[in-house]
């Protein structure tokens, strides 16, 4: 059986348009409403609440505008245990990073990293544990570094002394040990 949201509670009149989007008729009335909702389906579903605005218009009735679903979807994110639209452009803003820049660091879809910031869908557990790692400035010069690396021509095992120095001298924080005959 599914389940069945709270009922929305008013809490305050907020200050918003006078006129309704989506009808023009004057008089449009914004309130701040708690508003429960059920995220998953069946057994699995859970209510999660969140404050939204809510506008009424004597014509149209009730309903809520891009914001609100914003506010939802961030809930979800944060219920799911993920990062929020807005903390993964966070991310890229931290390293002055380009969505296509992020994609090629990291090996994501440059198509998906902007999904996840425009709230189109929400990255798996997976991606967002990588994503989470990389606010680590240390991790994130790490996976730059393996989105370019320099090739290396040399027998298995066995590096030129000039790449050992410059692999020594990267910070990369390893250590090179003697190859056993």
């Amino acid at each position: 059986m599914p389940k069945v949201a709270s009922h929305p509670t008013a809490l305050r009149e907020l200050d918003g348009p006078d006129t309704c989007d989506m009808c023009g008729t004057p008089g449009l009335k914004t309130e701040l409403v708690r508003d429960p909702f059920i995220y998953g389906a069946g057994d699995d579903g859970v209510e999660l609440v969140v404050e939204i605005p809510v506008r009424t218009c004597s014509s149209c009735g009730p309903y809520t505008d891009d914001h609100a679903e914003d506010i939802r979807h961030d809930e979800v994110c944060r219920h799911l245990g993920v990062l929020t639209p807005a903390e993964i452009r966070e991310l890229r803003a931290k390293y002055d990073l380009s969505r296509a820049e992020l994609a090629r660091i990291t090996g994501l879809g440059e198509s998906s990293i902007g999904r996840w910031e425009t709230r189109e869908i929400i990255q798996n557990v997976g991606n967002d544990r990588y994503l989470r790692l990389l606010r680590d400035p240390a991790i994130f010069l790490l996976a730059k570094s393996l989105a370019s690396p320099e090739p290396v021509h040399a027998d298995p095992g066995v590096l030129p002394p000039d790449r050992v120095a410059r692999l020594r001298d990267s910070g990369l924080h390893f250590t090179l040990q003697p190859v056993a005959a």
